[in-house]
C-alpha cells in the first residue's frame, strides 16, 4: 500500500498539464484591447479627448476597464491558495481504532479559481519520510479544495520522535508553476497500550476477524487460531505486554504508568476508554502490582529504560545496574499474580501520564479465573446381574474378571463458572476444558481407558446458582470392561504376557488416573488449571 501510494503521488506530480484555452483566449483579448488603445491614442482621438468628447471619453473608460478586469482575473484566476495550519509546535500522534496504526492530522487550505489537486509530504532533515497519506475521499491526492479544514493524514507508526516538516504542495489545473507551504513541527510519538496478556495477543474483529490491534477498546484476548480466534480466560500469575513510551517535545516525556483493574458486575458492563487528559475514573480503584512505575531523576531516562514503543512486558519495577563504577537504574521485569484480584470479569486500564500533566489510555477487557479445578475418583461400581443394578464395591475390594465383568468408574471432573452473573455460561466464562482416564498394569506402561471428554461431571445445572459438587453428586465417568485384559492361559514353557494383560489364574494391581483441565492461561502456561487423582485396584483373572 505505502509503495503503491509513493507511486501515485510521484505519478500526479510529474504528468503533464492539460494546455489552458481559457487562459490563451484571455491573452489575445488583452492583447486586442491593448492594441484598440494605443489605435483610438493615436489615431486623432486625441483632439477629441481635449476637447472633452464624452463619447471619446467613454470609450476610452470602457477598454481601460476591460483591461483591467482582464489582468485581474487572469491573475486571481492563476493563484493557489496553501496554507498549513496543524501540525504545529509539539504534536502528539493518535491511535487508529480501527486500522492500527499512529497518525497526526493536517489541517489548512489548498485551493484557488485553477485548483488541481495536492499533495502531503514529511520530512525530516530535508528529506522526505517515506509513510502512508490517507486523502479525504481516498486516492493518492487530494482532489477537492479544502478551506480551513482536513488536508489528510500522515501515518506516522513506523518514524520516531522529533522534529519534522509537513510539506504541502497545490497544483494548478493547466499549466503553471505549483504553490508550496511548509510548516515545521516536533512529533511526541505517544504510543501507550496493551497488546498481549500471557503471550495471547489482543484481537480485534473489525474490519474483519484476526486484526491484531490492540488499540480497538473492544478487542479481546484470543488465540491466534483461524477460524474462531477463540476467547481466553487467565490466572495466577502473568505479564502484559505493551508499550508506555511518551517521548519527546521540550517539557513532555513520560512521568510514570500503572495499570488498574475493575471487576465488570453484569454483561455488557465493561466500561469505555477514556479520551486522553481525562481523568482515571473511580472504579479503577485497584493496581497491578508492583506497578505504578515512576520516572524519578534523569538516570532514569537511560535509553534502557524505555518502555516501548515495541511491545515490552509492563510489569516492571526499578532495580540497579553499575556500569564503570556508576550505579544507574535499570527495568525489572516480573509479573502480576492475579489472585488477589479474584475470578470474573475485567478491564484493565493502562494510564500513563507525562511531564507536562497529560494522559494517555489504554483499556483491555479480560476473564480473570482463579477457581481451583475439582477431578476426584470416588468409587467403582459393578453391574449386578440379579439385581440388575450397579452397585457399590467395598474399598479394597479385589475385582474378579468372572463375577466383576465391567466395572464403572464414579467421580467428578469438574471446573466453576468464572461469574455466574454473565448467564447463559458461554465461552470462556465457562472454560471447561476436558477429563480423561488412563490407567496401567504394575510396571508397564499407561494405557489410554478413555479419549478427552470435553463434558462436566457432573453436568452444569442449566440455571444458577451453581454449587460445588460433593462425593454425594459423582456420576459416572467411564466403564471399563475389565475382561479385555484377558491374556488366556500361560503358555508352556512360560513366556511373560503381553502389557496391560493377565494370564488366566494370575493377579496384578492396576492404577487408574483421572487428569481434568480447563481452557485457561494460568501462571503463564496453556495447560490451564489441571488435577490429577489416582486409584489403584487389584485385578483377578479368575475366567
Amino acid at each position: 500500500m505505502e509503495k503503491e501510494q509513493s507511486v501515485e503521488r510521484a505519478a500526479l506530480a510529474k504528468k503533464p498539464r492539460r494546455f489552458d484555452l481559457a487562459h490563451l483566449i484571455k491573452w489575445i483579448i488583452l492583447i486586442i484591447l491593448v492594441v484598440l488603445l494605443i489605435t483610438q491614442l493615436y489615431s486623432g482621438e486625441m483632439h477629441k479627448l481635449s476637447r472633452a468628447d464624452t463619447f471619446s471619453w467613454i470609450i476610452l473608460f470602457i477598454k481601460l476597464l476591460l483591461i483591467f478586469i482582464i489582468i485581474y482575473l487572469m491573475k486571481v484566476q492563476r493563484c493557489l491558495k496553501c496554507k498549513i495550519i496543524e501540525p504545529d509546535g509539539c504534536t502528539p500522534e493518535e491511535p487508529d481504532m480501527t486500522k492500527g496504526f499512529l497518525f497526526i492530522n493536517v489541517k489548512g487550505t489548498a485551493g484557488g479559481a485553477y485548483f488541481s489537486h495536492y499533495t502531503l509530504e514529511i520530512h525530516e532533515g530535508g528529506s522526505p519520510k517515506v509513510t502512508d497519506i490517507y486523502y479525504p475521499g481516498g486516492g493518492g491526492s487530494g482532489s477537492s479544495p479544502v478551506v480551513n479544514g482536513h488536508l489528510g493524514i500522515i501515518d506516522t507508526t513506523s518514524i520516531m520522535e522529533g522534529a519534522y516538516e509537513v510539506v504541502l504542495t497545490v497544483y494548478p489545473l493547466g499549466s503553471g508553476s505549483p504553490k508550496v507551504c511548509k510548516k515545521t513541527f516536533t512529533l511526541l510519538k505517544a504510543l501507550v497500550y496493551i497488546s498481549r496478556v500471557a503471550n495471547v495477543p489482543a484481537i480485534s474483529e473489525v474490519p474483519a476477524p484476526g486484526n491484531a490491534n490492540p488499540f480497538d477498546q473492544d478487542a479481546e484476548l484470543r488465540l491466534d487460531e483461524t477460524p474462531d480466534y477463540p476467547k481466553r480466560s487467565f490466572g495466577g500469575t502473568m505479564t502484559m505486554d505493551g508499550s508506555a513510551y511518551i517521548y519527546e517535545c521540550p517539557g513532555r516525556k513520560i512521568k510514570k504508568y500503572a495499570i488498574r483493574y475493575a471487576h465488570v458486575s453484569s454483561p455488557g458492563g465493561e466500561p469505555g476508554q477514556p479520551a486522553p487528559d481525562a481523568a482515571i475514573p473511580a472504579a479503577f480503584s485497584d493496581l497491578v502490582s508492583p506497578l505504578p512505575l515512576e520516572y524519578i531523576s534523569a538516570d532514569h531516562y537511560q535509553p534502557w529504560n524505555r518502555v516501548g514503543p515495541a511491545p515490552i512486558n509492563l510489569i516492571n519495577s526499578w532495580k540497579s545496574i553499575t556500569i564503570g563504577g556508576t550505579t544507574y537504574p535499570k527495568l525489572k521485569s516480573g509479573k502480576w499474580n492475579s489472585a488477589a484480584a479474584g475470578s470474573g470479569r475485567y478491564s484493565l486500564l493502562l494510564t500513563a501520564e507525562d511531564t507536562a500533566g497529560h494522559l494517555y489510555h489504554d483499556i483491555q477487557h479480560i476473564w480473570l479465573d482463579n477457581h481451583d479445578i475439582e477431578g476426584r475418583i470416588v468409587k467403582f461400581q459393578w453391574y449386578n446381574d440379579e439385581s440388575s443394578a450397579w452397585e457399590d464395591l467395598p474399598k479394597c475390594k479385589d475385582l474378579s474378571m468372572k463375577k466383576h465383568k465391567k466395572i464403572r468408574i464414579v467421580g467428578i471432573a469438574w471446573d466453576p463458572v468464572i461469574d455466574e452473573a454473565w448467564w447463559p455460561a458461554l465461552a470462556p466464562n465457562d472454560n471447561f476444558g476436558f477429563y480423561n482416564l488412563r490407567y496401567h498394569k504394575q510396571f508397564g506402561s499407561w494405557k489410554d481407558l478413555t479419549l478427552n471428554i470435553p463434558n462436566r461431571v457432573p453436568v452444569l445445572p442449566a440455571t444458577p446458582p451453581v454449587s460445588i459438587p460433593g462425593d454425594a453428586d459423582a456420576e459416572e465417568l467411564a466403564t471399563w470392561d475389565i475382561t479385555l485384559l484377558d491374556g488366556g492361559t500361560a503358555p508352556t514353557p512360560y513366556v511373560p504376557v503381553a502389557d496391560p494383560l493377565l494370564y488366566r489364574g494370575e493377579s496384578c494391581t492396576y492404577t487408574i488416573r483421572l487428569y481434568v483441565r480447563d481452557n485457561s492461561i494460568v501462571d503463564h502456561d496453556a495447560d490451564g488449571h489441571e488435577i490429577w487423582d489416582f486409584e489403584s485396584v487389584k485385578i483377578i483373572n479368575d475366567l
